[in-house]
């Protein structure tokens, strides 16, 4: 059997102030295509179809017809709820869909269970574990504190809800190949995985990771959340990330994973790069200097400058755009001091007077000392100030 896995489509999202819809619409057309043309047997969609837990309703149309599509080309889709998705709407219908070969799942009403699948090569498991709120777990999922007061009175980490899902559906499992659809932080080997700036924090602190071992018993685990596609803890458990850049730290190519599982479990995987969407690139330098010397290579791209101008640039992005059309951002960070060893401690600073403070602050600004006339003026105004406290 052939697998399409993708994730983290956040439908409905921008870039910066530029909406993201007729792009997303592009890759939704690329994405169905080529699962037709590689005549796939099972779609998954890793969780956060959506950006936030209320979509704009083109976003919603765009799904919907994903999905149509995808049924009239009998391509199998399984669907889970995201930390950004709202479980309830996303599944709301699980039910009914379950009829037309749409299975979609989220938060903890039917956690643990296990579809079985029948392809044209036999069946398959298949165990959708949807985005879970450790907070939100369910009264029933305790039964494995045994008793255990203080296990029930602390709050349980995303490695415990998510092990006791997969431990409830692992005891079902009855084909000799199976499939892991979950929304998580994954870690493997003791080794953290490449995260982006575009990615919601789960939790703060490390309760929110959860060990890729917990996958070893499925034949292929087909993770959502992280933005930037890799494996984790080896071959089989892997990220597909988003299809498009969210966010400036998103340089690494997108794609999609073409899985084959065998009727035994043996799995070949292959990336697929997906050949729409912009490309994300931040430059830096002075305003003169970025402007004469423009790189033709970022036209099209996202682009974020940093500028380094000791002083503040006027209509900056304006001026950048007639060189880079898609500027969505523009940082204004004077070039530092040479001689950072030299700054001042943070015991030295508490013990400087207030002109000192301000000529310390203007020189980390704009790398050069007050003027005597700027020392002047300001000494005008601070040292009244200091004197009436």
């Amino acid at each position: 059997m052939r697998v399409l896995h993708s994730s983290d489509w956040h439908l409905g999202r921008s870039f910066g102030p530029v909406p993201l819809h007729d792009t997303q619409v592009a890759f939704a057309e690329w994405f169905v295509g080529l699962a037709v043309r590689e005549q796939v047997d099972l779609v998954v969609i890793a969780g956060d179809v959506y950006d936030r837990a209320i979509p704009p309703t083109p976003s919603i149309e765009l799904f919907r017809s994903v999905l149509q599509r995808l049924r009239a080309a009998g391509v199998v889709v399984v669907v889970i709820a995201g930390n950004h998705d709202s479980a309830e709407r996303v599944a709301a219908y699980d039910g009914l869909l379950d009829l037309s070969g749409v299975y979609v799942r989220g938060g903890y009403g039917r956690v643990g269970e296990v579809l079985t699948l029948h392809m044209p090569d036999g069946p398959v498991d298949v165990v959708l574990l949807p985005y879970l709120e450790p907070l939100l777990e369910p009264a029933s999922f305790h039964d494995e504190y045994e008793g255990d007061t203080d296990a029930r009175r602390r709050r349980p980490s995303h490695h415990e809800v998510l092990e006791r899902a997969v431990q409830r559906a692992t005891a079902q499992l009855c084909s000799p190949r199976s499939i892991a659809v979950a929304h998580a932080f994954v870690t493997g080997s003791g080794v953290g995985p490449e995260q982006s700036e575009s990615e919601r924090q789960l939790v703060v602190g490390g309760t929110g990771e959860v060990s890729a071992s917990l996958f070893e018993p499925f034949s292929y685990t087909a993770l959502g959340h992280l933005h930037t596609p890799q494996a984790v803890g080896g071959p089989t458990v892997r990220y597909s990330g988003t299809p498009l850049a969210y966010s400036f730290s998103e340089t690494t190519a997108k794609e999609v994973v073409l899985v084959e599982v065998d009727a035994h479990g043996t799995v070949e995987v292959a990336a697929v790069p997906v050949p729409v969407g912009r490309g994300v690139a931040t430059i830096t330098g002075t305003i003169d200097d970025l402007l004469a010397n423009p790189n033709a290579a970022l036209v099209e791209h996202f682009v974020r400058v940093n500028l380094v101008d000791n002083t503040a640039v006027i209509d900056a992005k304006k001026r950048l755009q007639a060189q880079y059309p898609w500027v969505v951002e523009v940082n204004w960070q004077p070039a530092e001091r040479a001689d950072d060893a030299n700054r001042a401690s943070v015991l030295e600073r508490r013990q400087l007077t207030p002109i000192e403070a301000a000529g310390e602050y203007w020189r980390s600004l704009h790398d050069v000392d007050l003027t005597e006339a700027e020392h002047t003026v300001l000494a005008g105004v601070l040292e009244p100030a200091e004197g009436a406290r």
